[in-house]
């Protein structure tokens, strides 16, 4: 503290004393002129705090009017003790405190100086009217000495005291943005500190002052074995760590990693350290996918290529030998078989060619209603029996021709789910399409994988169309998600840039 420095044998009172010429003669005019002024002290103060109260800037520091009148007394008081002393190491802690003081109630610097103009012009007007002519001018220049000396010590710890605290806002910024909670466990099991008592593992409750065991979720308490693994930390005086917890939070799949540290301290037996690792897990999952789907894609081209020419050769085979055969031939029923085997295994070839090298989108502006009106009649062709019906109308920023993919894809997916007569509705947009069948739905088991590679429940399908699909969409600034529709089967929802 600055109070308990030295400098040269001289305390830092004593060196500002010295430094300014504040001597027993200051002192005595002081206490000479204080009778005149106690009377006043009042006055004095309403004076102080009428012009503080209008200003806004110092103002906005007072919290209601029974405040300013406890701040009266202790003006008064102040008063009393600048003008009577004794200026000693007790008068110099107790102008110290009141710089923290400042500080820690926000008022800006620059009011300390103004308030103290202010103060110092009313005691000089007080001097000039009680005292004689001649001890007016040095009684004027001792209150101005000693209420510099005031006003030095006060900015001094107001300084550090306003250092403290943007030290200490900045340190609480970082751990609240910190992506771990540290929880201090006591003796009874309660939490008696915490850093980050509002997060999204601890809900909006307070923490502290909790049972740790309640404060924390109970699905991380029972997977994590959290009261004997504390156990176990405190028995041995070693750190115990869980390295993953997976748990299922509000139907949110959670991850974390826990640390359990043995402390001695009076306040607290146990440290308990908890990072969730969702994110981080999700993004690299997300990675893993997506190096895997570019593999994937370079060896479905690969197979592709070395598919497409045999098979074309096959097909061409076929078709020379069954022509060559004549109608009532009891072959001829065969090579048909085997010829439509052969274009379904050309029609896999070409998803492999779109999955593995997307065509490059040519975006312009799309009216969604006549793409979907196309979709419908060409596959209401082929599905009589199905209710097709599209409703709405809407413009997207996209490639025509891959949106037609997309929906000739999803709207033959939901007339197939049905297996049989149905309805099938498109909801149309500005960007959005969404495609709804009245079927059975996706089984929860499936929602997962409905969109990767090869995935099917058909026996037929090849598993790309909607990987396909989805690939498609991103590749135009938008996405195809699994969402809700007013009909209760599957509803799919393709969402594009708006025009």
């Amino acid at each position: 503290m600055l109070s308990s420095e030295r400098y040269g044998g001289m305390s830092p009172f004593d060196e500002m004393k010295s430094w300014i010429g504040f001597g027993p003669a200051d002192e005595q005019r002081l206490r000479a002129l204080l009778p005149f002024v106690r009377p006043r002290l009042r006055a004095l103060s309403d004076v102080f705090y009428a012009r503080i109260l209008a200003h806004p800037g110092a103002a906005a520091v007072l919290k209601d009017a029974a405040q300013v009148e406890r701040l009266r007394v202790t003006l008064q008081r102040w008063t009393e003790e600048l003008l009577a002393g004794p200026w000693d190491h007790a008068y110099f802690q107790r102008r110290e405190r009141i710089g923290r003081v400042h500080a820690e109630v926000g008022l800006p610097s620059r009011y300390m100086f103004t308030a103290m103009s202010v103060y110092r012009h009313e005691l000089s007007q007080i001097a000039y009217s009680s005292l004689p002519a001649g001890e007016v001018y040095e009684t004027c220049r001792t209150l101005e000495r000693v209420t510099d000396m005031d006003l030095a010590i006060m900015t001094g710890t107001y300084v550090e005291g306003r250092e403290a605290h943007q030290i200490a806002t900045l340190q609480d910024l970082i751990v609240s943005h910190m992506p771990v909670t540290v929880l201090l466990i006591d003796e009874f099991g309660g939490v008696s500190a915490a850093t980050r008592p509002g997060t999204r593992l601890f809900g909006d409750g307070e923490v502290v002052g909790r049972p740790y065991l309640e404060a924390l979720p109970p699905e991380v308490v029972e997977a994590a074995d959290l009261p004997a693994r504390l156990e176990r930390a405190l028995t041995t005086g070693r750190e115990v760590t869980v390295p993953r917890v997976d748990v299922t939070i509000d139907g949110q799949e959670r991850n974390f990693r826990l640390s359990i540290v043995p402390l001695d301290h009076p306040r607290a037996r146990a440290l308990l350290h908890v990072e969730e690792l969702t994110e981080a897990l999700d993004t690299e999952g997300r990675l893993l996918r997506a190096e895997s789907l570019a593999q994937l894609g370079a060896l479905s081209a690969a197979v592709a290529h070395e598919l497409r020419n045999p098979l074309a050769g096959i097909s061409g085979a076929i078709q020379v030998i069954a022509r060559s055969l004549a109608v009532d031939d009891r072959r001829k029923p065969v090579m048909e078989k085997v010829e439509q085997q052969v274009r379904r295994l050309d029609a896999l070839v070409t998803d492999l060619l779109a999955f593995s090298r997307p065509s490059e989108p040519r975006i312009s502006t799309v009216r969604l209603d006549e793409v979907t009106r196309t979709v419908v009649e060409l596959v209401q062709r082929d599905h009589p029996l199905v209710s097709l019906r599209a409703t709405g109308m809407g413009l997207a920023r996209a490639d025509p021709n891959l949106v037609h993919q997309i929906l000739l894809n999803l709207v033959l997916n939901a007339v197939q789910a049905l297996d049989g007569p149905g309805r099938v509705e498109v909801l149309l947009s500005d960007g959005h399409v969404v495609v709804n069948d009245d079927g059975a739905g996706i089984a929860p088991e499936n929602l997962d994988r409905i969109f990767q590679p090869f995935f099917t429940t058909r026996t037929r399908g090849t598993g790309l169309g909607l990987a396909i699909s989805r690939k498609a969409a991103v590749s135009m600034g938008g996405r195809l998600i699994l969402g809700q529709g007013p009909l209760p089967g599957a509803a799919f929802v393709l969402e594009l840039p708006t025009a």
